[in-house]
């Protein structure tokens, strides 16, 4: 009877002869598939630290004299109403920020990466075989769920930061026009 005809009670009991090749490599798989999960997250938490940056920084940024003056109200309240949106994201972005730093310092992380070191990459059987694949399972899936949250998070602050960018050069644009405008038709009726 070979490794995949032994019925499962007997899988993962830790001797050499009962560990597939099979076993080895969903072992190994997951725990690569956790390693690339957290490269994202970690990629997706320094672009979120930018983010939060320039969020704050427009959000405390003020219009200057010329654009106080030449702006419409409308595209004023524009540019107001989307700065207000960051105050909503900002918290869901460093509590992402924070996860996200959390996830390589986790204990049940630091273990399972000193068993994949000891028992799974040189593949050494161990006794406890199949809670550690559990623990992998459990761990790919709150990096999943993490990742996820990330590319939400992210979405969101990337249109904000779009919309906030948007009002600016319109708010701009729009007080340059009437500058102009205003400008030219003070300079036409002293020559009448």
């Amino acid at each position: 009877m070979d490794v995949s005809e032994q019925p499962a009670s007997n899988e993962g009991a830790g001797t050499d002869a009962e560990v597939s090749a099979a076993k080895w490599q969903d072992l190994e798989a997951r725990w690569k598939a956790i390693l690339g999960l957290e490269a994202n997250i970690d990629s997706m938490r320094m672009s979120l630290e930018g983010l939060v940056n320039e969020m704050e920084a427009a959000f405390r940024r003020t219009l200057n004299i010329e654009e106080k003056t030449y702006a419409l109200r409308s595209d004023v309240s524009q540019w107001e109403r989307t700065k207000h949106r960051v105050q909503f994201a900002l918290p869901k972005m460093r509590d992402f920020i924070h996860r996200s730093t959390w996830v390589l310092g986790a204990p049940e992380r630091k273990r399972l990466d000193e068993v994949y070191k000891e028992h799974i990459q040189p593949k050494i059987p161990f006794p406890e075989m199949e809670k550690a694949l559990k623990q992998l399972e459990e761990l790919q899936k709150d990096r999943q769920i993490l990742v996820a949250l990330g590319k939400t998070v992210q979405g969101d602050a990337k249109r904000i930061a779009a919309d906030i960018q948007g009002a600016v050069r319109t708010l701009q644009s729009n007080a340059a026009s009437r500058r102009i405008k205003k400008g030219a038709s003070s300079k036409g009726g002293f020559f009448k």
